[in-house]
């Protein structure tokens, strides 16, 4: 069994590697950051490292008792256990899923915390090397990619009230050179406060953001959410 300082120091690198994910998910304002990713991190870990060494030192004491440990078993209880927490993660916002990455990266550093857990440094710093590359590097060219593919469809999710008018928000649009392909209107409450779906190909030279521009102008309107 390992001395109790390094199992100190799997707890505490299972902390900080994991927070260096959770730091980019909460510069995201995402439900789940910095101190949430750690945490997770740091309870796998310690599970990890209960289950590998605890039971068997615990067993120790007792002469002529013999005693079968299955790290195993508890690794599969950590994946088990955090599809809850990052079900947690995932909210519907208006006609839209949110969430899903976190939740990956949620499920990720309880990875993270279970190989550092067992030892496994170098795994485990490899794994945080590559989350964050996928986190920061690759999402740019993740948008590009799937905007090429996409061909300038974007999709808008509008918080209007009862002051707006569909056929102001289509003209008005339309007028500025979209394409709506797709339009869904759902009731929030009997207060006439709705979420507008709205999904169009976007003309040459008018970027999303420009597009958000030109949709919160429209009267009744109260904000526009863009799902990259």
């Amino acid at each position: 069994m390992p001395l109790e300082l390094e199992l100190i120091l799997r707890l505490l690198l299972a902390a900080v590697l994991a927070g260096l994910i959770g730091i980019e998910r909460e510069v995201r304002d995402q439900p789940a950051g910095f101190r949430t990713h750690m945490l997770v991190s740091l309870g796998a870990c310690l599970f990890a490292v209960v289950s590998a060494y605890s039971f068997r030192a615990f067993a120790g004491q007792a002469p002529g008792v013999e005693v079968r440990v299955d790290p195993t078993r508890i690794a599969a209880q950590i994946v088990t256990g955090i599809g809850f927490l990052g079900a947690g993660a995932i909210i519907r916002y208006g006609m839209s899923v949110r969430g899903l990455t976190t939740a990956a990266s949620l499920w990720v550093v309880a990875a993270i915390g279970t190989a550092i857990g067992l030892g496994g440094y170098v795994v485990g710093s490899a794994a945080t090397a590559i989350a964050l590359l996928t986190l920061l590097i690759l999402r740019p060219v993740s948008n590009r990619l799937v905007r090429g593919l996409r061909k300038g469809h974007e999709e808008f999710v509008l918080d209007a009230d009862a002051g707006l008018r569909m056929d102001e928000l289509v003209r008005d649009a339309v007028g500025a050179g979209l394409r709506i392909d797709h339009l869904r209107v759902e009731e929030e409450d009997p207060g006439g406060r709705r979420q507008i779906q709205l999904v169009a190909a976007l003309p040459p030279g008018l970027p999303p953001e420009g597009a958000i521009a030109l949709l919160s102008r429209v009267p009744g309107v109260r904000g526009v959410d863009w799902t990259r």
